[in-house]
């Protein structure tokens, strides 16, 4: 039986994306009063294993000016 939390779930996860070679990652809360340390890892996580699925498409927003 695993007692990991989503906490330290996200941990691991940067530590080996920091190994690949990641240098920082910023997550803004709107509400911090309702934003719950281990439920905010939670869906974070959530993200990430949707990604890591391929459920994701690229967004365009239109706004760059590379030629």
């Amino acid at each position: 039986m695993s007692t990991t939390t989503q906490c330290e779930t996200l941990a691991d996860r940067f530590a080996k994306m920091r190994d690949a070679g990641l240098v920082d990652v910023k997550f803004y809360m709107r509400n911090l009063d309702e934003a719950a340390t281990e439920s905010v890892c939670a869906e974070v996580n959530d993200m990430y294993e949707a990604l890591d699925r391929g459920e994701f498409s690229p967004l365009d927003f239109k706004d760059s000016y590379r030629g």
